[in-house]
């Protein structure tokens, strides 16, 4: 498995020639959404920095609600949650995506805004690899963000939502949730190749990508 990330909340997933695509963006995000193709598209959130699913190329499928899917071999899980708090005056609906690849079970938090509930939990099980939002304003922030991974208990972190070059999103550099997770070690990579005899035991293992073109 091959995994890209093309700022966001955006990666593609590659197994055996098939691409699933998370959340792609908007240019009116301010950075240029990249050129991309996939077979199968997640959208988490309906916010142009989620949904781009026109900005995708060839014609991939497109889940985007909370339920059970199959697509070539590749099994997907949309679990209902929340954007924002319960004090917000409008609860904005997010959908949690589990997705399991070639026996490698993933959780896409999408702009996951609290900390899982129980049933939510429940529900997402035990994940291999987790994307997890760190930057704050429109989703967790870098402590809330440690306290899920904590929740989920996954083998390898992989944070997402985070500034980045051009983005005018108002997130925080990725910066705190690593001294936070004790990855200052940790060096970025242009991608991450993993199979499933590969993945950490025990610890969980901080996974930074470079925003790939």
């Amino acid at each position: 498995m091959k995994i890209q990330f093309h700022g966001h909340a955006c990666f593609s997933i590659t197994e055996d020639k098939v691409t699933v695509v998370t959340d792609p963006y908007s240019d009116k995000i301010g950075m240029k959404f990249p050129g991309i193709s996939g077979h199968i598209v997640t959208v988490s959130f309906e916010h142009e920095a989620h949904n781009n699913v026109g900005g995708v190329k060839g014609e991939p499928k497109v889940i985007n609600w909370p339920g059970e899917y199959e697509y070539s071999g590749i099994y997907f899980k949309g679990i209902h949650s929340f954007h924002n708090s319960k004090e917000d005056k409008e609860q904005l609906e997010n959908t949690i995506f589990t997705i399991n690849i070639g026996g490698i079970r993933l959780c896409h938090l999408g702009a996951q805004g609290t900390k899982l509930t129980s049933e939510q939990l429940e529900q997402v099980g035990d994940v291999d690899i987790l994307f997890v939002p760190v930057g704050g304003k429109m989703t967790v922030d870098a402590k809330k963000a440690k306290e899920i991974v904590e929740q989920i208990e996954p083998r390898v972190i992989i944070p997402m939502m985070y500034h980045t070059n051009g983005s005018k999103m108002g997130f925080t550099p990725i910066k705190e949730f690593v001294g936070l997770m004790g990855g200052e070690a940790v060096q970025p990579v242009d991608e991450f190749t993993v199979k499933k005899s590969e993945l950490p035991e025990d610890n969980s293992k901080l996974v930074v990508l470079n925003t790939a073109p």
